[in-house]
């Protein structure tokens, strides 16, 4: 049986051409308004309806409304001689599958009419993702069951309930704070704060004060008395991310810190301690840096004790199923969307994917197909569009030698692409303003 396609309105040659183009593959109905639709949608609901913005006696955006409030399963395809800004806003707004000039190529036009009808379809036969467990999960949550991920659940377990200082290795978007986090809601110290030292972010001539404090008139601009971040950390945890670029001036500081969990303010001279746990990250080798001259051999051995490998995805891939489930979910909640549905297709295509950018990278494709796709069902081709487009950046990009000529090069093409806008810079790559302000320093850009 053909699918029905109903025709409400529209200047009357874009009403002709569809007639004998559509009508061999879909049971075609035109109405010239919307008072002569009611009764053809009252009489079996049409699977999609091409809805002219310009009624008699009607606004097409009204109409939509009433077919979202009534025939919420319908699909609807607006269309008009042109566009303007806020009624496209708000027909997308309301609900609208689509919104096209109305001479718009009728094979262009057939290939959106197929895409919604394979969503409705796939939306009949494809059961919506189930919660990724049936009770209630912690707030910060490790996502895995490949034997990489159980085992990072059994080394959490063991070394939680000591105050040990853990190292965690990993590439950048593997996870390596939340690991971090989840430790901490695991530890002793879980009531204490938990306390981020990005060491990227740390200006050198300030990095002393930055960590330990600093006492009124210890030194030009020093105004006030400041308490250091392991003196906030009070009986938490200490996290220091990228550990690998803490200038080497600290490192040493750092070395004689852990040896003995005492410090003072610069000026002050009262000696403290500090209960905190320390748990450190690096996305780098750290032998290699030592080679490089930029690591202390030193410190490289005390923070190698007891080191979590977090792999990257691609190692990983059998946990892709359960990642998406989570993510879905989690963007469902975050973003007030309802897509909780997925083709198979599309879910063995994110399998083969190589995730340069890990999880993180994950989250965020799930993400932009849930916001800016217009199906309840992810499809093959949403995920593919996706992945084509992020795949394609890199072959524009002259090749790097190194981590930091790639960490610049990525800066500057997100800071032209937002001209300038640092904040939007800061939101699409996941770092704080701070950070951002930083890196932009230490790049000279």
């Amino acid at each position: 049986m053909k699918p029905k396609l109903l025709v409400i309105g529209g200047r009357p040659a874009f009403r002709k051409k569809i007639l004998p183009y559509f009508r061999n593959g879909y049971q075609v109905t035109l109405a010239a308004s919307a008072p002569e639709a009611l009764p053809l949608l009252g009489n079996g609901q049409p699977a999609l309806v091409l809805l002219g913005i310009d009624l008699p006696q009607n606004n097409g955006l009204e109409f939509l409304q009433h077919l979202q409030e009534h025939f919420p399963r319908t699909k609807t395809i607006l269309f008009s001689p042109f566009q303007d800004m806020a009624t496209t806003i708000q027909a997308m707004k309301l609900g609208a599958y689509d919104y096209v000039l109305d001479d718009i190529a009728l094979e262009e036009l057939d290939h959106k009419i197929q895409k919604a009808f394979r969503i409705l379809t796939l939306n009949e036969r494809i059961p919506p993702l189930k919660e990724p467990e049936s009770f209630p999960l912690p707030a910060l949550t490790l996502i895995g069951q490949s034997k990489a991920m159980r085992e990072i659940y059994k080394f959490i377990g063991l070394i939680s309930n000591t105050m040990a200082l853990v190292g965690i290795r990993g590439e950048t978007g593997t996870g390596k704070k939340l690991v971090a986090q989840v430790i901490h809601q695991n530890s002793p110290n879980r009531d204490g704060p938990f306390v981020t030292v990005d060491c990227t972010t740390i200006v050198e001539t300030l990095s002393e004060s930055t960590l330990y404090g600093h006492e009124k008139g210890s030194f030009t601009g020093a105004v006030g008395s400041q308490r250091g971040l392991f003196e906030l950390a009070e009986e938490g945890t200490i996290f220091l991310d990228e550990i690998a670029d803490l200038p080497l001036s600290m490192q040493g500081k750092l070395l004689r810190f852990l040896q003995d969990k005492e410090y003072h303010r610069i000026g002050g001279t009262s000696q403290k301690k500090s209960k905190a746990r320390i748990v450190v990250a690096t996305n780098r080798d750290l032998y290699q840096a030592i080679t490089q001259g930029k690591f202390r051999k030193d410190l490289y051995y005390r923070l190698k004790v007891l080191t979590v490998y977090i792999p990257p995805l691609r190692e990983r891939r059998e946990d892709i199923p359960l990642l998406i489930r989570h993510f879905m979910h989690k963007i469902n909640r975050e973003h007030r969307t309802h897509v909780l549905k997925i083709e198979d297709r599309a879910v063995q295509r994110l399998i083969e994917y190589d995730w340069p950018g890990n999880v993180r990278e994950l989250e965020n494709l799930l993400t932009l197909a849930c916001l800016l796709g217009k199906e309840e069902v992810i499809l093959e081709e949403t995920v593919k569009e996706i992945l084509q487009r992020s795949q394609r950046l890199p072959q524009d990009r002259p090749s790097v030698s190194s981590l930091g000529e790639a960490e610049e090069e990525v800066l500057k093409r997100t800071l032209e692409t937002t001209r300038g806008n640092l904040t939007q810079a800061a939101r699409l790559l996941k770092i704080s303003r701070p950070t951002l302000r930083a890196k932009i320093q230490k790049y000279n850009l």
